[in-house]
């Protein structure tokens, strides 16, 4: 009897083995994944402060910040006040705008036209003290505290930087040059892009995707390019003087361009490229196509054309937050869903003067800083709080 028991427990024991060896584990019905790219809404409502930092003869290049209380302004700085010194950047500790940027006008070694950087490095590119001028760059390692300038011999300046966020930097100027450097310890690499034009803007989606804006003046007239940079080959996409070939279709009434911003979703893998100017435009399109889409900016709201003002400056965060400046101190922000026009307390507004504005940066808490000419060679730095 027992027997019996113990063979009868035992086939149980190899029959229930076997049913779950034969059971498939459960099947989860997978996720379905975004088609689309997610960008919040951006900010417009800030509370404003405004400093005079450089006073006449100055031009200021931009400012970088590594948080909110740790910002540097680079350019030509007048004192405004005897002895009348010159400075080649300014730091903002929190509280106030000092002179002491960990380093001297030696060790920086150029007057910047622009600057960029990441959450410790910063580079600042424009030229070195000489006649005709020689590009120049400076890099500061802010975790160091330390200058470490660049002065190549090829002819002109250096206009526009960008980086990754990652070590990769790239800087454009005059005469088609580029200045391309990939990791913090890296050197400088020149190269030449196949034209004349001047650099003055460029724009990145990463360092194969890259959108330069050059000029050329003939006979007082001022023709625009517009390059595209792959990371190995140079494609233009716009030009004033000779359009055969070119992508980008735009009437030469709208051919007054200040400035450019694109910006890639990886997820659908569309280009949305912002030319902005007299008339201002979005164009897009996906994955490699060429087939470009154009939608004019005042289809979303935006009245520079409408009241005779020209977009100057295009700066971008998402395509839900971006900001166009205009001539006469307009300042318009979208949010996602409409334009809203800014006003900074205590700044120009409207008037018939038309001072340059530099790059607009946002730090991690949603900080933004932005230099702006507002009377001849005499610069604020503004600063918005969230």
């Amino acid at each position: 009897m027992n027997r019996r028991i113990s063979l009868l427990l035992i086939l149980v024991t190899i029959l229930l083995i076997a049913s779950f060896s034969c059971k498939r584990n459960p099947v989860i019905p997978p996720e379905e994944e975004p088609t689309n790219c997610y960008y919040p809404a951006g900010n417009s409502n800030y509370t404003w402060r405004v400093d005079t930092v450089a006073w006449f003869p100055s031009t200021v290049g931009g400012v970088w910040a590594f948080s909110d209380s740790d910002a540097y302004v680079m350019g030509y700085i007048g004192e405004g006040k005897a002895p009348w010194r010159i400075f080649a950047g300014i730091h903002w500790d929190g509280k106030q705008w000092t002179t002491n940027i960990n380093g001297t006008d030696e060790e920086v070694g150029h007057v910047a036209n622009d600057v960029t950087g990441d959450d410790h490095f910063m580079v600042s590119v424009g030229n070195w003290y000489i006649n005709p001028p020689k590009p120049a760059v400076g890099e500061f390692d802010n975790r160091m505290k330390k200058w470490k300038h660049y002065q190549f011999q090829t002819t002109g300046e250096l206009r526009s930087v960008w980086t990754d966020g990652k070590g990769y930097f790239i800087a454009a100027g005059d005469n088609g040059m580029v200045y391309t450097k990939d990791g913090y310890m890296a050197e400088w690499v020149y190269q030449k892009v196949p034209t004349e034009f001047n650099f003055y803007k460029l724009t990145s989606v990463s360092k194969n995707e890259v959108y330069l804006l050059g000029y050329k003046s003939i006979g007082g007239i001022t023709y625009p390019q517009i390059w595209r940079y792959d990371g190995k080959n140079w494609l233009k996409l716009l030009d004033d003087i000779d359009s055969a070939g070119t992508l980008l279709k735009i009437p030469e009434t709208e051919h007054i361009i200040g400035d450019l911003y694109a910006t890639r979703c990886g997820i659908s893998d569309s280009l949305r490229l912002y030319i902005v100017g007299w008339e201002s435009n979005l164009f897009e399109t996906k994955g490699s196509s060429h087939q470009l889409k154009k939608t004019n900016l005042k289809e979303f709201g935006l009245p520079l054309r409408n009241i005779g003002r020209t977009a100057q400056r295009i700066f971008g965060f998402s395509p839900n937050d971006y900001w166009v400046f205009g001539t006469k101190y307009n300042y318009y922000h979208w949010n996602g869903l409409n334009f809203q026009q800014v006003n900074i307390q205590g700044f120009p507004s409207n008037v018939e003067y038309s001072g340059d504005n530099r790059r607009m940066i946002k730090t991690s808490s949603g900080k933004i800083f932005f230099p702006a000419e507002v009377s001849s060679q005499v610069y604020v730095i503004v600063q918005g709080i969230p």
